[in-house]
């Protein structure tokens, strides 16, 4: 493996410069023991690091950076932390042959955290070893004590009792107890402590599975409805309340499966529960196998009965605003009721789509969607619906009728496309994909449209240039809009007079000439920075004065708009520097020092020399 992929230039642009300086110091300090080591095509290291705790790390090569994880907060938030940086040099070290140099200062630092960590561990184990010798009446005595000084122990201890000493009859209002949340809404902090109390249901719904099934059936469907409540009232963004809810909906199926199959009245209790749903989070095939077939029939005709009297009373509100736009009402709790009505015949129709395809009855699950075609979605499915039922003849003339409904739809013309593929239609899926090409040209559609044209037995050659002239043809009229555009006229506007190249620019990257991609980007074109700096660090050494002019316009133009921590100029300075010799490269950098010395955090971390 190259060891410039973990160059401290390539570390710092991972991290930052302050993340670098502490992984260092931790990679010095004898903090790191290798685990194992990967060699090509995937290079990778995985080790131990020793900090306030022993944290397990890993770092790899993904496309010519430095990446990789660790189970420390700062890696969990989706950064290269320090631990991560430290093992990086190590392993560098190792491929380059090398010895880190030992820091004794910080070899030491490393030792009193890890001791400190250690003394945490020996003394919660003592205090647990201790606990378990005393005697019950002291331990009482002890919970008592704390309870009065701590109201929230009392809460944690009189639940405990009542859980110990709850009849069937109490099982009810234990539960809603068990899982309010209170008055005030919880915020994310608190989450963690209100899910601890509240997973004390569980025992309690297990208990009464294992006395009456079809108590506990009810049971756990007042556990469900109550967990989802709680949600309402609560910062849930880590899903800690959501997992709850799926754990009391495992209970749920558990109790039905122990059950006789159900009455045929439970298939109406069964729909409000499948749409008051607020995430799908049970097994819904479980519960219908597990409810029998009287319950399930009930609640497949109920749901039609539903879906078609909300499909009604959409439609004809919407026919009355067609028709009588001026009689629309413009009350909040008019728009509000509106809303309701259509996200519910959106639940309500998904359902039964559900059941009838679980049933096979595919027709009556296209004449649901054909009910409504106002919007492409809806075409989308019944393609997807033929497709996934073997029916391709009638999947194509759907997405050609999709087509032709909604013409610039990109989402419908992928079906088309994908139907013209399948049945080997290659002329039809060349002309489509030179049509989008041309209205919104990306690298992608690039290939895609040449894979196109060859597999329409085209000239790849010839299609190719085609393609390069459009994007070429397009820079012109947009360069030719900014010539006429008032803006052009304002001093200092760059857009007038210059053809933007960047898509061209990045095809040519996408298929790896990097000397016709920088030859196109001199100037005055324009190009994205961050396609100038791809073509920068690909250009081999016979270009490397290119490299290096492309390397220092992408730096003038992100120092314009440069803020602390400047963890990417910063990364820019490494990669120049390494293109300098020693004179140039000490004169460049006081040159910097001397320009951007206003951007004090910027100047206080450039390299020395």
């Amino acid at each position: 493996m190259n060891c410039d992929l973990l160059s401290d230039a390539a570390l710092i642009r991972a991290s930052s410069p302050k993340i670098f300086e502490r992984g260092k110091s931790y990679a010095s300090s004898g903090a790191v023991s290798i685990v194992g080591e990967e060699g090509e095509p995937q290079p990778s290291i995985r080790a131990e690091v020793a900090g306030t705790q022993l944290y397990s790390t890993s770092v790899w090569i993904d496309q010519g950076e430095p990446a990789g994880s660790c189970d420390c907060p700062h890696a969990e938030d989706g950064w290269f932390c320090k631990h991560q940086v430290a093992v990086a040099l190590i392993w560098r070290h190792r491929v380059s042959g090398t010895e880190p140099v030992v820091d004794g200062a910080a070899k030491e630092k490393v030792q009193a955290s890890a001791k400190r960590s250690r003394t945490v561990k020996h003394r919660h184990e003592a205090l647990q070893q201790f606990l378990r010798r005393q005697p019950a009446t002291a331990l009482a005595d002890k919970l008592t004590d704390l309870a009065e000084a701590y109201r929230e122990i009392e809460r944690e201890l009189q639940q405990w009792r009542r859980l110990s000493t709850a009849g069937p009859e109490d099982q009810r209002s234990l539960v809603t107890e068990i899982l309010a949340v209170g008055q005030q809404f919880v915020p994310l902090r608190e989450v963690p402590g209100y899910v601890r109390r509240a997973a004390a249901v569980l025992p309690l719904l297990q208990q009464a599975r294992e006395r009456d099934a079809s108590s506990a059936v009810a049971l756990s469907l007042l556990a469900l409805r109550r967990s989802w409540a709680a949600m309402t009232k609560a910062d849930d963004s880590n899903g800690e309340i959501g997992d709850l809810c799926r754990t009391i909906a495992a209970e749920w199926i558990s109790a039905l499966k122990r059950c006789a199959a159900q009455p045929a009245a439970f298939g109406d209790t069964y729909l409000r529960l499948q749409i008051d749903d607020p995430f799908g989070c049970f097994d819904v095939r479980a519960a219908e196998e597990a409810m029998g077939a009287a319950a399930l029939n009930r609640y497949r005709n109920s749901l039609a009965a539903h879906w078609r009297r909300a499909k009604d009373g959409v439609l004809s509100r919407r026919a009355d605003r067609a028709v009588n736009p001026a009689g629309r009402e413009r009350s909040a709790a008019s728009w509000l009721q509106r809303d309701e009505s259509e996200t519910r015949l959106r639940i309500l129709e998904r359902l039964h789509l559900e059941q009838l395809e679980r049933m096979g009855d595919i027709d009556s699950a296209l004449a649901v969607l054909r009910a409504d075609l106002s919007e492409p979605h809806r075409f989308g499915m019944m393609t997807s619906l033929l497709e996934r039922h073997g029916r391709p003849r009638e999947a194509l003339a759907s997405a050609e009728s999709a087509c032709k409904a909604f013409p610039d739809n990109w989402r419908l013309q992928e079906d088309l496309l994908r139907c013209y593929e399948r049945d080997g239609w290659t002329a039809e899926a060349y002309a489509l994909r030179r049509r989008q090409f041309k209205v919104t040209p990306t690298v992608e559609g690039f290939h895609r449209t040449l894979s196109a044209g060859i597999e329409a037995k085209q000239d790849g050659t010839a299609v190719r240039q085609e393609l390069l002239r459009e994007l070429e043809a397009r820079e012109l009229r947009q360069m030719q809009r900014n010539q006429r555009s008032p803006l052009a006229s304002r001093r200092g506007f760059s857009g007038a007079g210059t053809r933007a190249v960047s898509l061209r620019a990045q095809v040519l990257c996408s298929e790896r000439l990097w000397a016709e991609a920088c030859a196109l980007v001199q100037p005055p074109a324009v190009c994205h920075h961050g396609v100038l700096r791809q073509i920068a660090l690909q250009l081999d050494d016979a270009h490397r004065e290119e490299s290096l002019a492309l390397l220092l316009r992408v730096f003038g133009q992100a120092m314009c708009t440069a803020s602390t921590p400047y963890r990417d100029e910063l990364g820019l300075v490494g990669e120049i520097a390494a293109r300098l010799d020693a004179a140039r490269r000490s004169a460049w950098l006081a040159k910097l020092r001397t320009e951007f010395k206003a951007k004090r955090n910027f100047v206080r971390d450039l390299p020395r020399t």
